[in-house]
């Protein structure tokens, strides 16, 4: 499901034309433009893969530890709402 909404975003094929080509080699001994490109495509995925998993691990291991401790759990919401009761005064403020 994530990659057809990727390949159905023309952001995303727009940024993997404008930021990839500037890495492609030329001459003799060369690949094919369209064989780096895949290399490429595929070190930029697998990276971000990677980056992407990690960050979804601890954040679900930091979220198993914070949200075990009943304080904690208090103080954040309380912090949470007096963010969104900030943004909301902002709102009104600014509508004005």
């Amino acid at each position: 499901m994530a990659l057809l909404t990727n390949l159905a975003n023309p952001k995303v094929v727009l940024f993997y034309l404008a930021f990839l080509p500037q890495f492609l080699t030329s001459g003799p001994t060369a690949w094919p433009a369209a064989a780096q490109l895949m290399l490429l495509g595929s070190v930029f995925i697998v990276i971000g893969l990677a980056v992407d998993g990690a960050a979804g691990l601890v954040a679900g291991a930091l979220s198993e530890r914070v949200l075990g401790h009943a304080g904690v759990h208090g103080w954040l919401e309380r912090a949470s709402a007096a963010i969104f009761g900030g943004l909301a005064v902002r709102l009104v403020l600014d509508s004005r």
